[in-house]
């Protein structure tokens, strides 16, 4: 059995604004792989970012290289892993799937778009067969090895004009049965080449690795637990570790992003991670994860910086009290403000991601996140507008004439406002000015001031663009300079 697993791009008018993933290996497919090729499967991977960034974005050059392969390969399954932007793109690979191989070949998605609206995803592409609602592991085994059927849990598939759904599919509880990612299936010099973009804004050979899947929160407007299912499941600290020693020696990586939704779900897990680290010499590494600010506490944050970590995400969002409870954060001013001085404290770096436009936005709020951040004076700030994705309840209580006229394609690059849904109470106009003047005298320069910081000396272009960029901006407006977040002196 041949199996080609697609992971399809953002479409042709936001490249290459849109390439915001390149460096990580999409984890999802490459554990689908290494369970299909134990069952004796021939697959392959192809990620259409990775082969637009080599081929300088070139469309119509990726167009012909999917075509050929699918004619060379003649897979009997076409597994595409879809994201919202990436919707527009799989439509017309699994166009191309069924032109070029025929009806017999089985075309089915999956991914956090298929399981949030598999009715939706299998209307808008008639070519696909089926859609893998949640995990893919065990329900793509299920159909190379039986073909669809209503036998097989964790799917919605054709028949004549009908949709039938399947029973929901039992997750897997221990996730080590599931293997390590095909990294045998990747251009690895690819996914490991020094960039600022996997730990901002450090230039590093990095890789991710996923320690657990699923989340002890159940915010609104998060995707998360959509193919995961609720709670969380974690690997052996075993399996692990090995993980890690596998990704230094074979690729020479010189630090790993955890990409857990939550690593600190257990702490006492990630304490025993931690020691497992610096018992096999690992904790020179260095690495970065995602905590809840629930989850700080100094001890552990003590423990990570002594196993190796350099970095901790928090999902701050807001610096509003009144929209913290109306996105159901389930945290607190008091917490965040918490977390960020404890952190400071044990001497990590602080990313703090924050949302903008969510839902009754005033002034008053937006002011309230802006003082926040100037206050915390964060390493790294990620800020962006709300994004109701569907499957959340954010997306499900938009009205359904709004939900129908969506376009997914707005999803791509956020910052452009083209989604169009603004849920800030301010006046769109208002809201607009805003977001661009943040993003001007705020955004822009505190990143410049960071990668200028985490450059290394010998990128003497680089820091001579930056050190024009910032004096420039010091010189024009002195007194917003003044008032950016700043740990220079670290």
């Amino acid at each position: 059995m041949r199996v080609y697993l697609i992971y399809p791009g953002w479409p042709d008018n936001y490249w290459p604004q849109g390439a915001f993933r390149s460096h990580w290996v999409p984890t999802g497919l490459a554990h689908i792989a290494y369970v299909l090729e134990k069952e004796g499967c021939e697959v392959r991977i192809l990620n259409c970012e990775e082969r637009m960034i080599k081929n300088n974005y070139n469309r119509a050059a990726i167009d012909e290289l999917i075509k050929g392969e699918l004619r060379e390969f003649e897979p009997d399954l076409v597994g595409l892993s879809i994201l919202t932007p990436g919707m527009i793109e799989a439509a017309r690979i699994a166009n191309f799937a069924k032109r070029i191989c025929g009806a017999n070949t089985v075309v089915v998605a999956g991914g956090p778009h298929p399981t949030a609206l598999p009715a939706r995803t299998l209307q808008e592409i008639p070519e696909l067969d089926a859609v893998v609602v949640g995990e893919g592991e065990l329900t793509m085994l299920d159909l190379i090895n039986s073909g669809i059927s209503d036998d097989i849990p964790g799917l919605v598939f054709r028949r004549g004009d009908e949709l039938v759904p399947t029973c929901p599919r039992p997750r897997q509880k221990d996730l080590d049965q599931l293997g390590v990612p095909a990294y045998h299936l990747f251009d690895m010099n690819f996914y490991t080449q020094p960039n600022r973009w996997m730990i901002p804004w450090l230039n590093l050979k990095v890789t991710n690795i996923r320690t657990s899947r699923g989340c002890v929160g159940s915010c609104w407007f998060c995707a998360g637990p959509l193919v995961s299912g609720p709670g969380v499941r974690f690997h052996s600290i075993d399996h692990v570790i090995d993980q890690v020693k596998r990704v230094v020696k074979e690729f020479g990586v010189e630090a790993i992003h955890f990409e857990d939704d939550s690593i600190g779900a257990d702490p006492n897990r990630l304490v025993l991670l931690c020691e497992a680290l610096r018992n096999s010499g690992l904790n020179k590494i260095r690495w970065d994860c995602g905590l809840r600010v629930d989850q700080a506490s100094l001890e552990l944050l003590n423990e990570m910086k002594s196993a190796g970590c350099i970095m901790v995400e928090y999902g701050i969002e807001t610096g509003s009290e009144k929209m913290l409870r109306g996105i159901g954060k389930k945290s607190s001013l008091d917490l965040n403000r918490r977390a960020v001085e404890i952190t400071r404290k044990a001497g990590l770096r602080i990313f703090t991601d924050i949302m903008l436009g969510l839902p009754g936005e005033t002034e008053k709020d937006w002011d309230e996140t802006v003082s926040f951040l100037r206050w915390a004076e964060p390493d790294i700030i990620r800020a962006g507008l709300l994004c109701p994705i569907p499957g959340t309840e954010i997306f499900n209580q938009l009205p359904l004439d709004v939900r129908d006229s969506i376009r997914w394609e707005g999803y791509t690059y956020l910052d452009t406002l083209e989604l169009g849904l603004i849920m800030s109470s301010l006046p769109k106009e208002e809201f607009r000015s805003r977001y661009h003047n943040l993003n001007k005298y705020f955004l822009g320069p505190h990143v410049a001031w960071g990668v200028l910081r985490d450059s290394n000396p010998t990128e003497r272009e680089l820091r001579r663009a930056l050190w024009k960029k910032v004096i420039s901006f010091a010189l024009r407006h002195p007194i917003r300079a003044a008032r950016l977040p700043n740990r220079w002196a670290d």
